[in-house]
C-alpha cells in the first residue's frame, strides 16, 4: 500500500527530547508534571540493570522547539529542584536532552511494526502487511502516520480486552472514543459490530491518522474522527472509551458520566497502579458508577464501569 504523507496537514516540526531518571517515589509527580508541560503523553519505563530490573524508572517527554521552549525548560528545572528538596535521598535527574527532527513515523515503524494478536479475537497489523485471519478474529489495519499508537502499549491492550468483554455481553449501538489517537479502540468497536463511533482528539496529527485508518478499515459509513470540544458533544452513548492520562480522566469525570447512557459502559485506561488507580476508582464510584471489572498489565490498570 502507498503510505500517506504524514505532513500534508502541516509543516514538519522539531522537538526537544528530555530523558529523566526517577525513583518510585517521584515517578508519578514527574510523569504528571511532564505530561502537563508537554501537553501530551510521556513514555514511562522501568529501568534495567543488565538482566535485572532496577528500582530506578525512566520517563521521557517531548517539548516542541518553539518560542516557549526556554520558558518551559525553566519550569521543568524548577520543578525538579523542588522535588530534589523534598526527596534528597532519591532526587529526579535529567540524564539526557537532545533535539530531534520530526520524521515519518509510519516509515520508521515499518521496520518494527508486525502483526500482533492483542486479545482472543483482536489482531492489529500494519496496513502494508498481509495477515490470514483465523475464524472469529477481527483484524485492524493501522497506519500510525505522525501519531503515536500501534496497539503495543499495555494500556491499549488492556482497553481492548475490556472492549472485547463488553461486546461479548451485548453490542453497544453508539461509541464515543475520547482521545482517539490513531483510532485503534474505536476501530475495534466498529469491526466488532457497533453502529456508530465518534473519535475525538485535540491533536491534529492524531485526527489525521485516525481519519486515514478509518478509510483503510472501510468504516467511513459508521465512524468519524475530528477535533471536537467534549463540552459541545450531546449524548448519550452506550459505550465511552478513554485511554488518556490520570489527570485528564479526573478532570473529565463529570462530563463522561453525563454523556454515558443509563446502563452504559465506560472503559478507562492509561492509569498507573497504586495511587492513580485508587483515586480513579474512588472518584467514579462516588459520582454514580459501578465497577464491573478491571485488568492489570505491567504497571498499568484499566477499568470497566457501568452506569
Amino acid at each position: 500500500m502507498i503510505q500517506q504523507n504524514p505532513f500534508k496537514h502541516r509543516s514538519p516540526r522539531s522537538w526537544r527530547k528530555f530523558t529523566l531518571q526517577v525513583s518510585s517515589k517521584t515517578a508519578d509527580p514527574v510523569a504528571s508534571f511532564l505530561s502537563t508541560l508537554t501537553g501530551s503523553g510521556v513514555e514511562h519505563h522501568l529501568a534495567e540493570n543488565g538482566n535485572k530490573q532496577s528500582e530506578a524508572e525512566t520517563i521521557i517527554g517531548y517539548l516542541l522547539e518553539d518560542r516557549k521552549l526556554d520558558e518551559k525548560k525553566g519550569q521543568l528545572h524548577l520543578f525538579l529542584d523542588q522535588l530534589a528538596g523534598r526527596f534528597p535521598d532519591s532526587p529526579p535527574v535529567l540524564i539526557d536532552e537532545e533535539s530531534i527532527q520530526e520524521e515519518d513515523w509510519s516509515q520508521t515503524w515499518k521496520t518494527h511494526f508486525k502483526p500482533i494478536r492483542l486479545t482472543k479475537r483482536i489482531v492489529i497489523k500494519p496496513s502494508w502487511e498481509d495477515y490470514d485471519a483465523a475464524d472469529n478474529q477481527i483484524v485492524i489495519d493501522i497506519d500510525p502516520g505522525m501519531a503515536f499508537g500501534t496497539g503495543h502499549h499495555a494500556s491499549t491492550r488492556l482497553a481492548l480486552e475490556l472492549i472485547e468483554a463488553s461486546f461479548t455481553d451485548s453490542i453497544p449501538r453508539s461509541v464515543l472514543d475520547v482521545g482517539t489517537g490513531t483510532a485503534i479502540l474505536g476501530l475495534a468497536c466498529g469491526l466488532l459490530g457497533t453502529e456508530r463511533v465518534l473519535g475525538i482528539d485535540n491533536d491534529p496529527d492524531a485526527v489525521a491518522a485516525a481519519k486515514e485508518n478509518i478509510k483503510i478499515n472501510h468504516l467511513q459509513h459508521i465512524m468519524s474522527a475530528d477535533i471536537v470540544d467534549i463540552q459541545t458533544i450531546s449524548g448519550p452513548y452506550q459505550l465511552i472509551l478513554a485511554n488518556i492520562t490520570h489527570d485528564v480522566l479526573t478532570e473529565m469525570a463529570p462530563i463522561l458520566v453525563k454523556l454515558l447512557q443509563d446502563s452504559g459502559t465506560l472503559i478507562l485506561a492509561g492509569i498507573l497502579e497504586g495511587p492513580q488507580a485508587e483515586s480513579i476508582e474512588i472518584l467514579y464510584k462516588k459520582i454514580g458508577l459501578t465497577l464491573v471489572s478491571h485488568r492489570n498489565m505491567d504497571e498499568w490498570v484499566a477499568f470497566r464501569f457501568q452506569k
